[in-house]
């Protein structure tokens, strides 16, 4: 099993000469099974670049695209998924059902007349949409997915892919506790908070987690996201193996990301840590 990521940013895409080693588009993950089937984790404008991959590549398989959640940054690269428009291509989307709308509502919106010209219902490929709840586990291709809610500010699902005896968490837009970050009871706040999705991490090879923010503003508390140090320590307490940063804030540049996972760093060493700390990057391939 691999995943490849296709996307890293959050909010909104930033091209540009600051983004380039991190790249610029909204959230993406492929994983690959180990009997090279394909899950696709969010469909941010990252997806408009994998889906020419596929069709470059005559990847002809049906295709399983789980949605953690409908926020723009998370759906606004499916009016632009080349195989969308294929006839025949089997597609289907999996996610939490919105706030008193299904999923189908929900996608269909963003491809209204008045957004784009062509409707969601009026494309060749046969989609379906299957909805998902928290503390699920779905079964696709031979790989087993488990699902929990996070703390967002709309229903959000993370993701626990798993194959054999190895496991990856995706676990974008999730605000951990942060409001006592530079205080000393910062651990008990995580742990009294936290106990479900640290059990969920607990010990996976890959933890991959939205780092928003290097601290989290007040004013921006509930919003939905989180920040490297409270990150750090939460990764600690579940005892993962490998911690990846993810859906970074469109305002940091390569060299501001750079410093706060040499910052990250630092504190998991300080801590006794060894957990091995890097940042997602578009074009990054990791293989289990």
């Amino acid at each position: 099993m691999y995943f490849k990521f296709w996307g890293t940013r959050g909010s909104v895409p930033v091209p540009g000469e600051n983004t380039l080693k991190y790249g610029g588009n909204t959230p993406c993950v492929e994983i690959r099974t180990s009997n090279d089937k394909l899950i696709i984790l969010d469909a941010g404008t990252g997806i408009r670049e994998l889906g020419n991959f596929i069709i470059k590549n005559n990847i002809d398989q049906p295709l399983n695209i789980l949605l953690s959640h409908y926020h723009w940054d998370h759906i606004q690269g499916i009016p632009f998924f080349v195989p969308i428009y294929q006839q025949g291509r089997k597609i289907t989307f999996y996610g939490v059902p919105g706030s008193e709308k299904s999923i189908e509502k929900l996608l269909s919106n963003q491809m209204e007349r008045d957004y784009f010209p062509i409707k969601i219902d009026e494309v060749p490929a046969k989609i379906k949409y299957e909805h998902l709840s928290s503390n699920e586990t779905i079964r696709l291709d031979g790989t087993n997915i488990k699902t929990l809610n996070v703390y967002h500010s709309s229903p959000t699902l993370t993701f626990k892919v798993i194959e054999k005896d190895k496991c990856v968490v995706y676990m974008t837009d999730n605000e951990l506790d942060v409001e006592g970050e530079n205080k000393n009871n910062l651990n008990d706040k995580l742990k009294n908070k936290n106990k479900e999705l640290i059990e969920f991490c607990s010990g996976c090879d890959y933890l991959i987690h939205d780092m928003m923010y290097d601290s989290l503003l007040k004013d921006k508390l509930g919003w939905g996201h989180s920040s490297n140090k409270a990150l750090a320590h939460f990764a600690m307490m579940a005892e993962v193996k490998n911690l990846v940063f993810f859906h970074y804030n469109p305002d940091y540049t390569d060299e501001k990301i750079d410093a706060i996972l040499e910052e990250t760093r630092t504190c998991l060493k300080q801590n006794g840590s060894n957990i091995n700390c890097i940042a997602a990057r578009e074009g990054l391939k990791i293989s289990l």
